[in-house]
């Protein structure tokens, strides 16, 4: 029950913070000012590659609990 619990949150968050890629990617976008267009690029890059690699652990885990089952 706690495991489902867990796993339920961390889909939820990364669901949020995907959305806030997605605002700040907007911002990068629509910003007269160049500094803060590369600011938040930054920002959004960086995000992206949090975001990118705990998915990417969280598929590998689930591959491994597979296989050792």
């Amino acid at each position: 029950m706690q495991e489902k619990k867990v796993k339920k949150q961390l889909i939820i968050g990364c669901f949020l913070f995907g959305l806030s890629i997605i605002s700040g990617s907007i911002q990068v976008i629509v910003s007269p000012y160049n500094f803060v267009r590369v600011v938040s690029l930054i920002a959004v890059i960086a995000a992206s590659l949090s975001v990118g690699a705990f998915i990417r652990e969280f598929f590998i885990l689930k591959a491994k609990k597979d296989t050792d089952q």
